[in-house]
């Protein structure tokens, strides 16, 4: 009896560990989320890319970041189940929530050939085995039919006095841990500045003094230019379609009242690893912007001397904003 019952003892112990795991990991992910540092927010330096030249993974970046009511639900579901996970009484909850939004998140990282379905997976297992030891309750509520047995937990601390202390106590320190998890993956996250001032927009080239190849496929001409209006840390994203159809994208800083500098790279290709592509050289150019009475916009510097003009088409996903009305073009599919 004494070996049962300390093997029962041990195994709550090691479901408390995975409980207090569990806990901390979504309430890290959930935090990122309510930040909407996980995702971002939608940018108009990402408005180049065309569908097919992106990844799985890449296509269900860009729509959930499109969508910060996603992102905020989805984090207050794993926070939810974080704060549920730290009292006994919630203990079920907190697992039967972990349960749902991890099950939801590993399809999507299935389908979507994401890198955290081993993940996802594991934090799946470990939200069911927390609520392992209450599934005949919780299957004869669901079910109606039997009578519900309170479930029977071991003394864990021997010690009456200190158990009493622990009983208060471990709620409390709880709460503190998930306090400074939450602080910290929140204060870790890059500054994001909403900045859009001149040259942010979508554009494309009106004008252009450079002299285009005699083939098309060497054409190295700027088509289509994407300055992204979210700064972070001081930088924001930039695309540049060139004539021969090629996409470079990267980032550009603004380095005075007109001027920036540009620091662009080819797409990243299948099979790339991450480390071999930002080791790669890039292209570094600064240019000069004059914004013109017209509301165009003149780029000079190094080889560059061009006017560019608004595409007011290339950038329909993000001036279209949500409406509660009835308009003549809803609902607007393209």
């Amino acid at each position: 009896m004494d070996y049962k019952k300390t093997l029962l003892t041990l195994m709550w112990w090691i479901h408390g560990a995975i409980r207090f795991l569990l806990a901390v990991t979504l309430l890290y992910n959930g935090a990122i989320k309510l930040g909407l540092g996980q995702f971002g927010i939608p940018d108009m330096g990402d408005a180049l890319i065309s569908q097919g030249e992106m990844s799985p993974m890449g296509l269900l970046s860009r729509m959930v970041a499109f969508s910060p009511l996603f992102q905020f639900l989805a984090g207050v579901s794993e926070v939810g189940a974080a704060v549920a996970l730290i009292w006994r009484r919630t203990i079920v909850l907190g697992g039967m929530i972990g349960v749902a939004s991890m099950a939801f998140i590993f399809v999507l990282n299935l389908g979507y050939d994401m890198p955290g379905k081993q993940i996802s997976l594991a934090l799946l297992i470990m939200s069911a085995i927390v609520i392992l030891p209450w599934m005949t309750r919780l299957t004869k509520a669901l079910v109606g039919n039997g009578h519900i047995s309170a479930v029977t937990t071991p003394t864990l601390i021997p010690w009456l006095k200190f158990s009493r202390v622990t009983r208060i106590g471990g709620p409390i320190t709880g709460v503190v841990i998930l306090g400074l998890v939450a602080w910290f993956s929140l204060t870790t996250q890059p500054v994001r500045e909403i900045n859009e001032s001149a040259p942010a927009g979508v554009w494309v080239v009106q004008e252009d003094t450079e002299t285009p190849a005699a083939q098309l496929s060497e054409d190295k001409r700027w088509q289509k230019i994407a300055f992204g209006d979210v700064e972070k840390n001081g930088t924001a994203n930039v695309q540049v379609r060139i004539a021969d159809g090629s996409l470079l994208e990267g980032t550009y800083q603004r380095v005075g009242a007109e001027t920036i500098q540009l620091k662009l790279r080819e797409l990243r290709k299948p099979g790339e690893k991450i480390v071999d592509y930002y080791s790669m050289p890039e292209q570094n150019i600064e240019l000069v912007f004059q914004e013109q009475p017209d509301g165009t916009i003149r780029l000079s510097g190094e080889d560059k001397n061009m006017v560019i003009v608004t595409d007011y088409d290339a950038r329909l996903l993000y001036d279209r904003g949500f409406n509660w009305g009835i308009r003549v073009d809803d609902p607007f599919e393209r």
